[in-house]
């Protein structure tokens, strides 16, 4: 049990970092352009935990603000399919917390 704790707060921890990074407009462009960062952040996106997917989906948004970021994130492998799957998994929590 701590390992997984331990693993969710590592995940919370470096989708925070990057979080952070991707609000200063500065540094935008560079995540993107980075072979690691983009691909990362969309793993980030399936996480269980709903704070890795919360402060994902911000450095996302943050990321999306640079124009020129847009095409190649939308072509990113997973992007598209991983925000879907956000979506659809609010879309049953809504549901259930609606049933209640």
């Amino acid at each position: 049990v701590n390992s997984t704790m331990s693993r969710e707060l590592d995940a919370l921890t470096v989708v925070n970092q990057l979080r952070d990074l991707a609000a200063d407009p500065l540094n935008r462009r560079a995540i993107v352009q980075d072979n690691g960062c983009l691909p990362g952040l969309i793993l980030f996106l399936d996480h269980p935990n709903p704070q890795v997917v919360y402060s994902a989906l911000l450095a996302v948004r943050y990321l999306a603000e640079c124009r020129t970021n847009r095409e190649k994130m939308k072509g990113e492998l997973g992007m598209m399919l991983s925000l879907q799957n956000v979506i659809n998994n609010l879309g049953k929590s809504y549901r259930r917390e609606v049933r209640v």
